[in-house]
């Protein structure tokens, strides 16, 4: 017997922060497992940036193009059922499941709702309802999390662990010793704000560019403002806009490991300007590279920052107008943060989220196995 992991979310080729934190707890639990693994995939063939198995863990390629969590892996866990079965990314298979831990990143659903339109939001708020109605166990990144669950589903708190994400080793304030120069993407000519993430609504880069446009309004040469994950008509979108405002953007893809680490350390700073965030990672990263941090006082970036950025009503192009003039003109302000941002970034490592991890589920494997102790 062993404990089932759903993988379909682990060693994407452009993961989004879920993605990310799939990826750093398999690889953890595979180099050190607290029992043996099937880890189950929605693909033809493991990945071939993962760690080996051990001799007694497996990879289980169940591919399914479409309904694959409600169909495909609703059907491996009937037929074959492990003792336990972790989900880090919410949903849960509808039908019989064995002891179940999952995590809930957030529920920027219920505190953003403008940023899920239609049956968006009515689908997640499925998942969460199923998942505290059915898991044994819930994770959360944060306490803000943890409490949203709380006070917004009524969830008993004894059933929530928080364990907080980590951030990568290359986010560091100089490159590694040894780190390969990056020449993808193109390093930015010039001062630049940067702002990690467009590929959802709720990352409010709209609402940034207007910010911007009215921050730098008669500056005579304004920084640049560069955005990560904007293609397709995301991206068509903020080019018009900039256009229109007046703002030198800069739309990047997807970008990742070192790269990522070179673009948060070539800033001025680093702009979250989300609606709501679970835990808020690129946040973290940024400071974990010394790079001064201006967010939106929403959610659990509040939390994760503990004082160590410049925080900001999110609704006011106003007040982060004045924020990014702030964070372009005083060096003291930028120093001072970028210290405290050192600081508290090494509080949250992935070596001791996946450690938490491991022991969340050697305990629940043992409950799994002895029915009088649940």
């Amino acid at each position: 017997m062993a404990i089932g992991i759903d993988a379909s979310r682990a060693f994407q080729e452009a993961p989004t922060g879920i993605g990310v934190y799939s990826t750093e707890v398999c690889r953890g639990l595979i180099a050190d497992p607290p029992a043996p693994l099937v880890l189950y995939l929605n693909r033809r063939t493991p990945p071939r940036d993962a760690p080996e198995l051990g001799p007694s863990s497996r990879w289980r390629p169940i591919p399914l193009p479409r309904g694959w969590t409600r169909l495909r892996l609703d059907w491996e866990l009937r037929r074959r059922p492990p003792e336990l079965i972790f989900i880090p990314a919410y949903r849960l298979p509808p039908g019989p499941v064995p002891r179940a831990v999952v995590t809930i990143h957030g529920v920027e659903h219920k505190l953003a709702p403008d940023a899920y339109p239609g049956a968006a939001a009515r689908r997640v708020d499925d998942f969460v309802f199923d998942t505290l109605a059915r898991a044994a166990r819930v994770i959360t990144p944060s306490e803000t999390t943890k409490a949203d669950l709380v006070h917004h589903y009524h969830a008993d708190p004894r059933q929530i662990t928080v364990i907080p994400h980590g951030v990568g080793s290359h986010f560091r304030p100089d490159p590694a010793p040894g780190a390969q120069s990056t020449t993808h993407p193109p390093l930015v000519d010039g001062p630049y704000l940067l702002a990690v993430g467009a590929h959802h609504q709720r990352k409010n880069i709209p609402f940034l560019v207007r910010s911007f446009a009215r921050a730098f309004a008669t500056a005579v040469d304004p920084p640049r403002l560069v955005v990560t994950n904007a293609t397709g008509t995301v991206a068509d979108h903020l080019e018009r806009q900039a256009r229109q405002a007046g703002v030198p953007l800069q739309l990047l893809p997807h970008v990742e490991g070192e790269a990522l680490a070179q673009l948060y350390r070539g800033a001025v700073a680093a702009c979250v300007p989300s609606l709501y965030e679970g835990f808020g990672l690129p946040a973290l990263e940024a400071m974990a590279c010394g790079t001064p941090v201006v967010a939106a006082e929403a959610g659990g970036v509040q939390e994760i920052a503990a004082g160590a950025a410049l925080l900001v009503a999110s609704s006011s192009e106003q007040e982060w107008a004045e924020a990014l003039l702030r964070i372009t003109q005083d060096g003291g302000l930028r120093a001072h943060l970028s210290s405290l941002g050192l600081a508290r970034a090494r509080d949250f490592t992935w070596p001791r989220s996946v450690l938490e991890h491991r022991r969340l589920l050697e305990h629940e494997l043992e409950l799994s196995r002895s029915p009088q102790r649940r």
